[in-house]
């Protein structure tokens, strides 16, 4: 895995070997994570958080953009972490896990040992309800520094996320691009590098 800061207080961590989504580390009062990649990786981002200065200890919160496998690591690797989805996802996957997951039953397996809890306020961040990719996806705005993290909404050069999957809303989608079209972010963060 590589890391790269974007801005003082928030680094990028990603790569393309394991079909992992684009992890950020955030820490402007305490350190938190957005989305976790896929499980496969895990052992790659624990090296990298220690490269960066940070055990796994440390970290004290983590937000999932959606809970598709690609986005949610290994969650148990974080001991002192509260964990955060939208208040649909959550729903969705209790429901739904077998479809919302793509049939990984691995990363379901994980996320069932911890206590997935709706996210309504986040310091900081202003919270957007992004469906389409999923039916609570959501996107994180970091109003400091005008930075969008856009988990499977919104990727560079205007390429959206899927809209064929299981619980996916092509509908819905476009609402959600029209939403983050207001915001005049200058930093857009996607959970892939498309």
């Amino acid at each position: 895995m590589l890391e790269k800061q974007i801005v003082k207080g928030v680094w990028k961590i990603f790569e393309t070997k394991f079909l992992s989504s684009n992890i950020y580390l955030i820490d402007l009062k305490s350190p938190m994570l957005i989305d976790l990649g896929n499980i496969t990786a895990s052992k790659q981002l624990l090296k990298s958080l220690k490269k960066i200065g940070y055990s796994p200890k440390d970290i004290k919160k983590i937000i999932f953009t959606h809970l598709h496998y690609d986005h949610t690591g290994k969650p148990t690797d974080f001991p002192n972490a509260e964990f955060f989805a939208s208040k649909q996802d959550v729903q969705d996957f209790k429901k739904y896990y077998t479809g919302f997951y793509l049939f990984n039953r691995e990363a379901y397996s994980e996320l069932k040992k911890i206590k997935l809890k709706p996210l309504t306020k986040l310091e900081g961040f202003e919270i957007i309800n992004t469906p389409g990719h999923t039916r609570g996806s959501i996107c994180l705005y970091l109003k400091k520094f005008k930075t969008l993290f856009s988990g499977d909404t919104l990727f560079d050069k205007g390429i959206i996320g899927r809209t064929d999957l299981p619980l996916s809303n092509p509908k819905k989608m476009q609402l959600s691009l029209n939403k983050l079209k207001k915001l005049g972010y200058k930093t857009l963060c996607p959970g892939h590098d498309y």
